[in-house]
């Protein structure tokens, strides 16, 4: 039993010390009484901590998909559209079961094209080629799912449906998000677009 303890106790000390880093040691303050004194110089490591984002950019290295590089809240308003678009799609299938052509029509809306949308798929592309063609794509897509509805065309929506989903997975097969700073993303967009003014979108 007390092998167990410690060998917890053992892993709980390993991970702590992966997490924090090692403060600054306090500057010396001057007084009348005893002057400061340089402090003796210390050997450098010989190896340097181990960052707590190596595990990260280990992931990115074995990702070979195309980076979209965003700052944190535009990546964070794509996570939030993208589930939305999820859950636009389980509606349209659900519904599509029940025949409620009103109900398709309604998800599908959430979908589909509108200057909107291509104004944010514009901002959220603007650092990787390609991306943003693919994204108009997919709200074009979903366009023939509402045609479908008001002809209350089953087949026609079920196809028009999987061909949506494809151009998801097609986007979801060649990029990734690459979350940088501020200054990053505009070196590498050329743009100054301030994504606080940003609403829910691509």
């Amino acid at each position: 039993m007390k092998t167990k303890v410690w060998l917890v106790v053992a892993a709980l000390l390993v991970f702590t010390a992966c997490e924090q880093t090692p403060k600054p040691a306090p500057k010396s303050v001057e007084t009348d009484a005893q002057p400061a004194t340089d402090p003796a110089p210390q050997e450098s490591p010989t190896s340097a901590p181990a960052s707590n984002c190596a595990p990260l950019d280990e992931l990115a290295a074995m990702d070979n998909r195309k980076p979209v590089p965003l700052q944190p809240m535009m990546a964070w308003h794509q996570k939030q559209n993208m589930m939305e678009h999820l859950v636009a799609i389980q509606k349209i299938t659900d519904r599509l079961a029940k025949d409620d052509w009103e109900a398709v029509a309604k998800a599908s809306a959430m979908i589909e094209s509108s200057p909107q949308m291509q104004q944010m798929c514009q901002h959220m592309g603007a650092g990787a080629e390609g991306f943003t063609e693919l994204a108009l794509e997919f709200h074009k897509r979903a366009d023939k799912i509402g045609e479908a509805a008001k002809a209350k065309d089953k087949k026609a929506a079920l196809a028009a449906t999987s061909h949506t989903i494809e151009a998801c997975t097609s986007c979801h097969a060649t990029y990734r998000q690459e979350v940088v700073d501020a200054a990053t993303w505009q070196a590498r967009t050329g743009s100054d677009h301030d994504p606080s003014q940003m609403h829910h979108g691509h």
